[in-house]
């Protein structure tokens, strides 16, 4: 928050929890707010004594904290900015429970405060705040952004419960830098969102490379295409599996695809090195496709509470999503290798590098990432086991790779390797 000015976040436990309710009554929207005290060290609270707070002297530096929330917790109607009022702010022990429920909250902040001569140590509490907003119709179409503290990243949550007046509560975890997130969200305002989500999601390091090894010996982009393609139809399909059938956070599946992702990273540079063959990068893809699915989960699991009533079109959008980003990342791959191509190495050579550095990262991946997935493994419940029959089309689309034309892919780089091999196989003469 502004003001806030937290100066190490090394101070402060590894998640941070901030609590609100939002609810739309009698024209207006009450947003009740509990944050730790920790939070608040950069406004100056009154202290005395060893480090407790000044209650007598503490309650214009609390108004500021609570017109900083306002800011940092910031409430649309129909794409409006809501300008808030403050009614109360005040500080409570760390033993108080109050905010299990917005009515025990309400009761909270707006009974008596605590005795002046209360020993609360500035870092031992909670700051409550109740703020008001105004609205102008009583279906009001609400949305919400949070970037309380943002130097803490993924640390800060805030998790929030919306009451609106005639639907059921609706419950959400949010995190800095998601932007507005529609309570009730129509539509067209999932389906951007997941596509987004998904788009993000897809542009990611680890694929770039993947691909990079992928695409790296052939010449023609609709070769590859096809192989990036059957890819992201596999994970489209396992990625509606994680969603439909509620198998999103088995995490050993998560574990299985970072191990795997860095398994296929390393068989794909030794074929480069040696003799690329379209068939096999198609199994490959198709595993890697279906494990790439259960890896997305994790992000569709977080996101999956702001579908509102729109199941299908955030699965979907998704999906598209991430299908889009695939592309864009195989477009800057190719791109990429053609750029050396042309610029920086000769093509057998250029090959051999890309090849030799990225399977050297796959193989540090894959190690690393072996233990904790044998060791999730081995805690793994039997309904979990059971996913792995989500991966059955994958075997199925790598086995059609073996009855696939050779030459599907075109030509392929010379390899220099195989280059070699050739030249200690021809006779010399005398």
């Amino acid at each position: 928050m502004p003001g806030s000015a937290i100066a190490n976040g090394a101070d402060l436990p590894p998640e941070v929890v901030l609590q609100a309710f939002a609810k739309a009554e009698n024209g207006r929207l009450r947003l009740l707010v509990r944050m730790p005290l920790d939070l608040l060290v950069g406004f100056g609270l009154p202290k005395r004594g060893p480090g407790y707070l000044d209650l007598a002297r503490i309650d214009d530096r609390l108004t500021q904290a609570a017109a900083a929330a306002g800011r940092q917790i910031e409430l649309r109607e129909d794409g409006i900015l809501l300008v808030p009022t403050t009614r109360q702010a005040r500080v409570s022990l760390l033993s108080d429970r109050s905010f299990g429920s917005y009515a025990s909250a309400a009761a909270q902040l707006r009974g008596p405060r605590l005795p002046d001569s209360t020993d609360l140590f500035w870092n031992q509490g909670f700051f409550d705040t109740e703020l008001e907003y105004p609205l102008r119709s009583s279906d009001a179409h609400l949305s919400v952004r949070m970037n309380v503290a943002p130097e803490l990243g993924r640390r800060l949550k805030l998790r929030l419960e919306y009451l609106p007046a005639n639907e059921a509560a609706r419950s959400f975890t949010l995190i800095g830098g998601l932007g507005w997130i529609a309570l009730a969200p129509r539509w067209y305002e999932a389906a951007w969102l997941f596509a987004k989500q998904g788009f993000t999601a897809a542009l990611s390091f680890e694929r770039l490379v993947f691909l990079l090894c992928l695409i790296a010996p052939f010449r023609q982009f609709r070769s590859v295409l096809a192989l990036v393609l059957a890819f992201i139809a596999l994970q489209a399909f396992t990625l509606t599996a994680a969603a439909v059938v509620d198998i999103r956070g088995i995490r050993w599946l998560t574990s299985l695809y970072a191990a795997g992702l860095g398994a296929a990273i390393l068989l794909l540079a030794i074929g480069n090195l040696a003799a690329p063959s379209v068939r096999v990068r198609w199994a490959i893809s198709a595993a890697l496709g279906a494990l790439g699915g259960f890896g997305l989960g994790r992000v569709l699991d977080d996101a999956w509470q702001f579908t509102g009533t729109h199941p299908v079109v955030s699965a979907v959008s998704f999906n598209s999503g991430v299908a889009a980003g695939e592309v864009v990342s195989l477009a800057l791959a190719f791109a990429l290798m053609r750029l050396v191509f042309a610029r920086l190495l000769p093509a057998s050579l250029a090959v051999v590098v890309v090849s030799a550095v990225l399977g050297h990262l796959g193989w540090h991946w894959m190690i690393d990432r072996f233990h904790p997935f044998g060791h999730e493994l081995e805690h793994a419940s039997a309904s979990g086991l059971s996913s792995v029959f989500w991966l059955l089309p994958a075997l199925f689309a790598g086995a059609l790779g073996w009855f696939l034309p050779r030459r599907l892919g075109g030509e392929p780089v010379p390899s220099l390797l195989g280059a070699l091999l050739e030249r200690d196989k021809t006779p010399t003469r005398d």
